[in-house]
């Protein structure tokens, strides 16, 4: 079953204007505290997450694609695991020296088109 959906572009212009004044005041603070790696902010930025998603713990981490590693040694995924990914996705997600490679799992590209009879 397919379903049809309509996905509006995001206007990041608009969306930083909205917040621009946290945005500011974020920075602000943590210039003026020198912790530029974890420190107060992302003690804060942890635990805004993890209440946000009910959760324990948050995690903050450098990137999306440290997310993706730390998401996979999570579930326990290892050598010997298979993978299904998406077929369109970036190199840091199944490339070579992607994470899901970096865990010893084997990839699998799937297509997510329409079905063919």
């Amino acid at each position: 079953m397919f379903v049809h959906a309509t996905i509006l572009p995001l206007d990041l212009k608009a969306e930083y204007e909205e917040i621009r004044g946290e945005i500011h005041a974020a920075v602000s603070r943590v210039l003026r505290s020198g912790s530029f790696i974890l420190g107060r902010e992302g003690e804060a930025l942890e635990a805004e997450v993890a209440a946000d998603r009910g959760c324990r713990h948050g995690v903050a981490v450098a990137s999306g694609t440290d997310a993706l590693h730390l998401a996979l040694r999570a579930a326990g995924l290892g050598p010997g695991d298979e993978l299904i990914l998406p077929a369109f996705t970036t190199s840091p997600t199944q490339g070579e020296r992607g994470r899901a490679t970096a865990c010893g799992t084997k990839p699998w590209r799937c297509c997510s088109g329409r079905p063919r009879r």
